[in-house]
């Protein structure tokens, strides 16, 4: 009995492993040393979800700098929701709370170059 226990525990371990990776699909946005800034340039015409670690009271700013429409659809932190000003190209956010946060950014072609800079 002990063994066959043992046998079920080693044959599941993995599957939990491999759901618990797959689950976020988020792409992580990374700045260069020395640098308060990263990009992106692809499709996002579906829209796509990146996350980026970012401390309280930062400055965040998601700047499309292609030649198409990008749309910020949101902008999510620890404390959930984050309200943004828009202007040109630009949408700037304010953090509350370090953590991950996640932003949700759309574009009107097949091919779009986004950055995201926090300050």
């Amino acid at each position: 009995m002990k063994k066959l226990w043992m046998v079920a525990v080693l044959i599941t371990a993995p599957l939990f492993a491999a759901h618990a990776q797959a689950a976020d699909t988020s792409t992580k946005v990374t700045f260069a040393k020395d640098s308060y800034c990263g990009s992106f340039a692809g499709n996002i015409q579906n829209g796509k979800e990146f996350r980026l670690w970012l401390m309280p009271e930062q400055n965040l700013v998601i700047r499309n700098v292609g030649d198409d429409q990008i749309n910020v659809a949101y902008v999510s932190g620890p404390s959930g929701r984050l309200t943004g000003d828009r202007y040109d190209n630009e949408t700037s956010y304010f953090t509350e709370r370090k953590g991950n946060h996640r932003m949700k950014v759309y574009g009107n072609s097949s091919y779009s170059s986004v950055e995201f800079c926090a300050y």
